[in-house]
């Protein structure tokens, strides 16, 4: 089945699709396009114009039925499902046959594929087309006369687009709300999460004080209903043996420095790495290593066990290595993986565990400080300078 153009639809009808097509700037537009001379023409003029042209071949009436082709070719196969009394039942009422809702489709579009085809009787279907539009003409005219004189402003159009604006500000506000109740379906979520928890939570607690009602029960029975009393006691006297190890520490210290100072008197020697007793007060109250594992590698073996009181006095975890270097670097590298911090006196320790405590602290980024006394009061001043940055140069 062939498909006419436009040049040869009767003038009314062209007249009915032209006009329902375009709006007065849609038609402004269209005419610009198709380089047709409007001038300062109405509306009216334009459109008769537009009309005019579209009677007759021509290259204007050739682009328009592109124009038009283009504009309704989306509405095709929807409006091919109708059957041709269903399309007039349709242009009547708005309703198809069969109950079928196509209102999204366009009069125009409907006027265009109703007489777009090649018939025998296609006058007669240009005829009832023509009458049916003709009469929504008339109910068009006498809803926007009712229309124009109801409104303050007597402009419909204002009107259209106020309902459209309001149309679009319900459509966020739905937007919205449905966000809304998505939030509070999520709330209501995690409150019921919440209740769960805290029933939990006090399941666990009556669960606790009930076991904690039977183990005081079981200590009345066992004769050692005061035990929590005896750890409080207990706690009280390693708290007065910390401070005893902190004092013992205090005083080895001041030995130490009385030792240093004797030695630097009988060998002239200016005493440089001595520190003061304030200092070593200063220090005992200030240090807390808080578990940070310290290594002392050389150094006199006999005083080992000084240094890991006063490192361990001091809240921190002591390691000890000699500075023979049996096995070579490894044996100091695997030493240095697995501590924070390292101190290394050069007076009393092997050139070869200087170098290699220096290269394995730099590659693995360990803080290092390397002592220049073996001294006990050496390693105590360092530690109350621990914050300082140790760079490995």
């Amino acid at each position: 089945m062939s498909e006419r153009k436009i040049w040869e639809f009767k003038s009314q009808t062209i007249c009915s699709i032209l006009g329902l097509a375009f709006d007065d700037r849609e038609l402004s537009a269209v005419c610009k396009r198709l380089k047709l001379d409007c001038g300062s023409n109405t509306a009216y003029e334009v459109h008769g114009g537009l009309v005019q042209a579209a009677a007759s071949q021509n290259k204007i009436s050739r682009q328009l039925d592109k124009i038009l082709k283009s504009r309704f070719e989306r509405y095709e196969k929807d409006v091919r499902r109708l059957q041709q009394d269903e399309i007039y039942r349709y242009i009547e009422n708005g309703v198809a046959g069969n109950g079928t809702n196509i209102r999204d489709i366009p009069l125009s579009a409907i006027i265009w594929f109703a007489v777009r085809n090649q018939r025998e009787d296609i006058d007669e279907i240009e005829a009832t087309v023509f009458s049916l539009t003709h009469l929504y003409e008339h109910r068009a005219s006498r809803f926007y006369d009712t229309f124009r004189r109801a409104l303050p402003d007597g402009v419909p159009e204002n009107a259209l687009k106020e309902l459209n604006d309001h149309l679009k500000a319900n459509e966020k506000l739905r937007t919205q709300c449905n966000r809304l109740e998505r939030k509070r379906e999520q709330m209501k979520s995690e409150i019921e999460s919440v209740k769960g928890d805290r029933s939990r939570i006090t399941t666990a607690l009556d669960e606790e004080k009930r076991l904690n009602r039977e183990l005081t029960r079981d200590l009345e029975e066992l004769g050692f209903g005061d035990a929590l009393d005896r750890t409080e006691t207990l706690k009280g006297e390693i708290d007065f043996l910390t401070e005893e190890v902190k004092t013992l520490t205090r005083e080895l210290l001041k030995r130490d420095l009385e030792d240093s100072v004797a030695s630097c008197e009988l060998t002239g020697v200016a005493c440089t790495d001595c520190v003061r007793e304030s200092d070593i007060e200063d220090c005992v109250k200030s240090v807390d290593l808080n578990g940070t594992r310290v290594t002392y590698i050389g150094g006199v073996e006999s005083l080992m066990p000084h240094y890991k009181e006063a490192i361990e006095s001091f809240g921190g975890t002591f390691c000890y290595h000699c500075g023979h270097c049996i096995q070579g670097k490894k044996e100091i590298e695997m030493l240095v993986d697995k501590t924070d911090m390292v101190f290394c006196p050069v007076d009393i320790n092997s050139h070869n565990a200087c170098r290699y405590v220096k290269k394995a602290c730099k590659l693995r980024g360990k803080p290092c400080r390397f002592l220049r006394s073996s001294s006990l009061s050496m390693l105590i001043r360092e530690l109350g300078s621990r914050n300082r940055a140790i760079d490995v140069r």
